[in-house]
């Protein structure tokens, strides 16, 4: 069966998440290209960020995938606490992933 098949038959609720099964995807892919073992709060923490942060995105308009790779990077490979990006605003975050700017959320050393 090939993939447009597939789709045809997913359930209007998975059509209705696909966004977020691609947020999953990019959080599990980073991490795992990092050898960084993520837990499920971990995951959930970066997936409502990134959703959150996709869905105020009228500006920009990056998709899901790239909010969430920056998002994951920013944690698994630059040590920033999910806190601290809870902390920033939404418009912060796109401004930041629209720089690749690592900066905006940079703490001192912290322990995880």
């Amino acid at each position: 069966m090939n993939t447009l098949e597939m789709y045809k038959r997913l359930s209007r609720e998975d059509k209705n998440n696909l966004t977020v099964y691609a947020i999953y995807d990019s959080i599990y892919d980073i991490a795992r290209n990092n050898d960084y073992e993520i837990s499920d709060d971990e995951i959930e923490r970066l997936k409502e960020l990134s959703h959150y942060a996709y869905l105020k995105d009228e500006y920009y308009k990056f998709s899901s995938a790239r909010i969430s790779d920056f998002l994951t990077e920013c944690y698994v490979e630059h040590n920033v606490s999910l806190e601290k990006m809870e902390d920033a605003s939404w418009n912060d975050i796109l401004e930041a992933v629209d720089n690749d700017d690592y900066d905006f959320c940079i703490e001192e050393e912290m322990e995880r």
